[in-house]
């Protein structure tokens, strides 16, 4: 299940409001391959938890005179960058996966976190709870937890996320949302009883809190 169109090596051209001691629209994001692999063999690759030793993916921030400006190694070297900014944050925002699937379970798989860049850094975007805790804004795609890229109020891009947990004598569903504000990211989640699993359909929007 893809909820967005990846590409392999991806230059992406934005207008940073968060630096402006610089050239921000001939900045650039990169995802950097191994040399060992192509695009043709992440397509091939993706999610099937062969084992492979080529070397992480690198995002890496260029400047306006192609100048290396910071880089972020992933947690793979099978990664994926989705060239579409995030609606409604206040630094530019964008989607990156990396794939961490096993040849078994059905906890593991390919998992997506959103990289901001601020003054001219790459760093995890975070979410704030309800009551004040923050935490790294992690999607994951596994045989029990999937996520979605929906439209949100006032024209801003939502992540909602599901995920089943194992909770004797059954399962527990968390079902939560991200929606970024002026004040940054915010989180929002509920939990119910039950088991959800990927291959069923995506819960309906109505389940996701905020």
């Amino acid at each position: 299940m893809t909820p967005w169109p990846w590409v392999w090596l991806c230059l992406i051209s934005f207008n940073s409001l968060a630096d402006t001691a610089i050239k921000p629209r001939c900045q650039r994001l990169e995802l950097v391959l191994a040399k060992t692999l192509t695009p043709a063999a992440v397509d091939t690759e993706w999610a099937t938890g062969n084992s492979r030793s080529d070397e992480p993916a690198v995002l890496e921030l260029r400047g306006c005179q192609g100048e290396l400006r910071d880089r972020l190694v992933l947690a793979s070297s099978l990664a994926k960058l989705d060239p579409r900014r995030l609606r409604g944050t206040t630094v530019p925002t964008y989607l990156v996966s990396a794939d961490l699937t096993a040849e078994a379970g059905s906890y593991n798989g390919p998992l997506t976190i959103a990289v901001q860049i601020v003054a001219g850094h790459l760093s995890s975007a975070v979410a704030r709870q309800a009551n004040g805790q923050t935490e790294p804004i992690r999607l994951a795609m596994t045989g029990k937890a999937t996520w979605k890229r929906v439209k949100g109020r006032q024209n801003t891009d939502d992540l909602l996320s599901v995920n089943s947990r194992s909770q004797p004598p059954g399962f527990v569903t968390d079902y939560r949302r991200f929606h970024p504000t002026a004040q940054g990211w915010r989180l929002t989640q509920r939990s119910a009883p039950g088991l959800w699993e990927s291959d069923g359909e995506f819960p309906p929007i109505r389940q996701f809190p905020g």
